[in-house]
């Protein structure tokens, strides 16, 4: 079935010029939801829609600090100052040091202002990485496919509904509505992602604290009344110890037994045979 007037039109239109001259796709040639890709505005366009830069801002600092449970109630309420949640921390205890892994996210416009309130709580800055990314190209650019996927998905489902009259022209265009409804997913979910980014800024901090090592005793001295009461122990260990061994060893000590009155016997009858 060939596509309707009006969806032949609007292909025309999009295409480039380098293949304007071509026929009108048909459902059964692989209609083109391909254009969907190809499809760029005039620059301007872009020119008109073009807006501040967006930028995904990204921090990460670790330094010492005097005490981790005094400062990181600090850096809670600085955090919350700058209307910024913390999204996980990560509280460790070692031989030489107290830790603490905290990520924090916040609005990008106070994103400057949070890292100089932080620094105020360190007392020794082992590192301070920040690293920003320009999106604003390919924020811009899945908003262009977005808008472009979304017609092209919505004129197949209209060519479903009205114009569609065989089950093979019916497969096809659901084919392609479905292919086209996976791809604007995809795209809406890095849209979403990168909006996320942009507008709430990443920091990743660790604080530590140093602590003096304390090896553990490896001797512990015990009194005179609990050494009587563990010797005590010990020798009823032992002799419960023997009388199951005993009682194990039977059949071995049957054997003894026989082996001992066998050898008597025997000696008793060389000394009676050495008298006569």
């Amino acid at each position: 079935m060939i596509v309707g007037e009006e969806h032949r039109q609007w292909l025309i239109e999009q295409r480039p010029a380098s293949i304007l001259a071509k026929a009108p796709p048909t459902i059964q040639e692989e209609a083109s939801y391909e254009l969907a890709d190809s499809y760029t505005p005039s620059d301007k366009k872009l020119e008109e829609e073009k807006s501040e830069d967006l930028i995904m801002k990204r921090a990460d600092v670790r330094f010492q600090v005097e005490n981790v449970e005094t400062n990181t109630k600090n850096i809670e309420k600085l955090v919350l100052a700058r209307k910024g949640p913390i999204s996980r921390q990560n509280l460790s205890t070692a031989t030489e040091q107290i830790s603490n892994d905290i990520t924090i996210r916040v609005p990008s416009s106070a994103f400057s202002a949070l890292l100089y309130d932080l620094s105020k709580e360190s007392k020794f800055v082992d590192y301070k990485r920040v690293a920003s990314q320009n999106v604003t190209e390919e924020y811009e650019d899945i908003q262009t496919r977005l808008k472009t996927k979304k017609e092209v998905r919505d004129r197949y489902v209209e060519i479903l509904k009205t114009k569609a009259k065989t089950v093979e022209d019916i497969l096809k265009a659901e084919e392609h509505i479905r292919v086209l409804q996976e791809e604007i997913e995809a795209k809406e979910g890095r849209h979403n992602f990168l909006k996320s980014r942009v507008s709430m800024s990443e920091i990743n901090l660790e604080i530590y604290q140093k602590v003096i090592y304390k090896e553990t005793p490896s001797l512990l001295e015990k009194p005179y009344i609990a050494k009587v009461g563990e010797a005590l122990g010990n020798g009823w260990s032992l002799i419960t110890s023997l009388s199951l061994f005993i009682i194990n060893s039977w059949p071995v000590l049957i054997l003894i037994s026989i082996v001992f009155w066998a050898w008597r016997r025997r000696r008793r009858r060389m000394i009676a045979e050495e008298a006569v």
